[in-house]
């Protein structure tokens, strides 16, 4: 009787199991235990590997020999990757390689001037080993998807970070770097962005690496507002305003108004006051910021966000050089280099929105604060501040004497007392438009000669991106090499800041229409372990694994070999 209950117990186990095979082969699921869910792909990266009609494939440079930090970085990698593929249908495949096997010195030579044309940078490796050694690797991959190729820099390196907070940030981000480049070269066509001319903004020069990189995503144009009757929302995904100098009709106004009800996005770079640094070598080291008058601030006040006629000052800044000491001739005999505060550089972001998650310190010069309107007329808009000066700030109300004298006097803390102040806001929603109820007879005679001038009083949803530095994007030439230096490359520290990747992320938001940008809000704990308890309890951990699992395997022996000489002695 005993036999048979067992053997019926025995076939239902089977039987379920059978069937739990059978649910699963159909019937795909995984249970991510983890807090912060760093297992589970955000809805919008299912989708997108979902619509996979080819092959991607993922080669990743992250094989050898490694330090304990990139072996993390590089199993992390691989798990985000088998989970992707598992979501692909088979459309995602993925090999790890070592750029560096070779044994031969040439063909290592020509394999790194490879990854380097592809986009890659590599990183020396120092090891401290019985004999000192270095080693280059590549920290990232290159995606292929029907013929086409986009690099994916893995190791997201940061200015005043330590390396476990940079490796954490990066495998954070890997879904979001993965994912976004399967969404770029899924694309048929690069959506276009237009830069915006006619109002003294930025020359083609002055933006040059910003609009290369932008390049290699989307189509780029340079678009005259006054010499066209209005922005072809269809036609643009985004456009750029990059620090227009020159006043904004109110029929220039009224096109970029239109373009944006009908859903276009905008990314403002803009300043009210005219404060170049050259003014200070013109003009004896001093000068007065003047207003360029540029006639936007009712506009931007309707969208829900007002740009102030100020330069904040922050603590927390970068540098210039001055002169110490004259010759007898006159000449300087040193420079040195003084904290200068109208050059803040800003590490207050917001880590809960996807364009400023786990940015690096930004570079800001003369730049304004601006104030979030929470009248009627912006009720329907999402006001976000993504960027804020340090908690040791503060603004200086127009008119502006700016004197580079200043620098030399110890800056007192209790003469900057405003803190937290905003500097770049993302606006998201329905706005109102700036020309409702009150079109001018000019204006509304140019709406109707034209069905495409149709006007709107509401936007469809739609996203904003204020920078209150019309400079954020600018670039400088290199007077060696005579190429262009990146947005947020300081010659005078040779620092370079990231604001190039701030612009990329907000244009990357402003035009994302699947949500994949949502993946860079991802979070994961730093849980990191107390090195000094480490040191102290070092031997006694060691000795706890080694001897536990051997004494519990000893001792389910002892007990097993108990239980079977009680049965047969029985």
């Amino acid at each position: 009787m005993k036999q048979r209950t067992a053997v019926a117990t025995l076939s239902f186990v089977i039987a379920v199991l059978v069937l739990v095979n059978i649910i699963a082969f159909y019937v795909y699921g995984r249970f991510d235990l983890t807090r912060e869910k760093r297992y589970t792909l955000t809805p919008a990266t299912r989708e997108l590997l979902g619509n996979l009609d080819d092959i991607a494939y993922v080669k990743v440079y992250l094989e050898g020999e490694f330090p304990a930090g990139f072996k993390r970085l590089r199993n992390s990698t691989q798990e985000m990757l088998d989970e992707m593929r598992s979501y692909s249908g088979g459309m995602l495949e993925y090999e790890f390689s070592d750029p560096m096997a070779n044994s031969d010195a040439k063909e290592r030579e020509a394999v790194t001037q490879q990854l380097m044309d592809k986009g890659l940078s590599p990183t020396r490796l120092i090891e401290n080993t019985e004999e000192y050694s270095e080693k280059i690797i590549f920290p990232g991959a290159v995606v292929s998807y029907k013929g086409r190729d986009l690099p994916v820099i893995l190791l997201q390196e940061q200015l005043n970070k330590s390396p476990d907070e940079t490796l954490n940030n990066s495998i954070a981000l890997l879904e979001y770097n993965l994912a976004n480049a399967v969404q770029k070269l899924q694309r048929p066509t690069k959506p276009s962005i237009a830069f915006l001319e006619g109002h003294g903004e930025l020359p083609p020069k002055a933006v040059e690496d910003f609009a290369f990189t932008l390049s290699k995503y989307y189509l780029l144009k340079r678009f005259n507002l006054k010499d066209n009757l209005y922005i072809p929302s269809r036609e643009f995904s985004a456009v750029v305003i990059a620090k227009p100098t020159q006043k904004f009709e109110e029929s220039d106004k009224y096109k970029l108004d239109q373009y944006i009800m009908n859903g276009g996005r905008v990314l403002w770079l803009v300043e009210n006051l005219n404060t170049e640094l050259d003014s200070l070598q013109r003009n004896g080291g001093a000068f007065i910021a003047t207003d360029y008058g540029l006639n936007l601030e009712d506009q931007l006040f309707r969208y829900g966000a007002r740009v102030n006629f100020d330069v904040v000052q922050d603590m927390q800044c970068s540098q210039i050089p001055l002169a110490v000491g004259i010759d007898q001739f006159g000449n300087a005999q040193d420079m040195q280099l003084f904290p200068w505060s109208y050059f803040p550089v800003a590490t207050n972001h917001n880590n809960e929105h996807p364009v400023s998650k786990n940015m690096d310190a930004l570079l800001f010069q003369f730049a304004a604060t601006i104030d979030t309107i929470t009248g009627k007329n912006a009720a329907k808009v999402e006001k976000t501040i993504l960027i804020s000066s340090s908690k040791y700030s503060r603004r200086t109300n127009a008119p502006i004497k700016i004197n580079v004298n200043d620098v030399r006097q110890k800056p007192d803390p209790a003469q900057y007392p405003d803190r937290n102040l905003p500097l770049a806001v993302a606006l998201e929603g329905e706005f109102e438009s700036a020309f409702k109820n009150r079109l001018a007879f000019s204006t509304q005679a140019m709406v109707d000669t034209l069905p495409e001038l149709k006007f709107k009083d509401h936007s469809q949803a739609t996203r904003m991106v204020v920078i209150a530095d019309g400079d954020f994007c600018r670039n400088d030439i290199d007077p060696k090499t005579r190429r262009s230096t990146p947005p947020g490359y300081y010659k005078y520290t040779r620092e370079t800041f990231a604001n190039k990747d701030f612009l990329l992320n907000a244009i990357e938001w402003l035009t994302d229409e699947n949500g994949i940008i949502a993946a860079r809000s991802r979070e994961l704990k730093m849980r990191l372990l107390d090195e000094q308890r480490v040191k102290d309890e070092k031997f006694f951990w060691q000795l706890l694994n080694t001897l536990c699992p051997i004494a519990l395997v000893l001792g389910f022996a002892g007990l097993f070999g108990w239980l079977r000489r009680r049965k047969y002695a029985q």
